[in-house]
């Protein structure tokens, strides 16, 4: 199996305590964060991709998916914070090589925080190199 997650989530998570001063960041997601603002990064797809696969059924290539969920509460400007935190976020996968899927607000509790999930998708080698897919 490739396994960049470690590598991938440190990358990110750096980016965000250098930008975000005291940001919260994880590998794990929490929906009631005890830290605001907060950020998770997850992977939450690998798999082979078949068509790079060799005789000796190696895997050559996986594709990746990274779920982020970002969460704010500040009595003003909830809205700006989490879209600040996760336009940073998306900087940092972009350079690595990866292509945002989707980034929408799930706001199921509109008085008192703002989230955005969206999702990262790449094709990586044995060697940890990431493509665009």
């Amino acid at each position: 199996m490739i396994d960049l997650e470690n590598i991938i989530f440190t990358k990110v998570a750096t980016k965000l305590r250098e930008t975000h001063p005291g940001i919260y960041v994880s590998g794990e997601l929490d929906l009631n964060p005890a830290q605001f603002p907060c950020a998770y990064i997850e992977e939450t797809d690998n798999y082979p991709l078949e068509r790079t696969s060799d005789n000796a059924t190696v895997e050559n290539h996986a594709v990746l998916m990274y779920e982020v969920n970002v969460f704010s509460t500040k009595t003003v400007g909830r809205k700006s914070e989490a879209k600040s935190i996760f336009s940073t976020v998306s900087d940092v996968f972009e350079e690595m090589g990866f292509r945002r899927q989707t980034m929408q607000p799930l706001n199921a509790d509109h008085a008192t925080k703002y989230r955005i999930v969206g999702r990262f998708v790449a094709v990586a080698d044995h060697n940890g190199v990431i493509y665009r897919r």
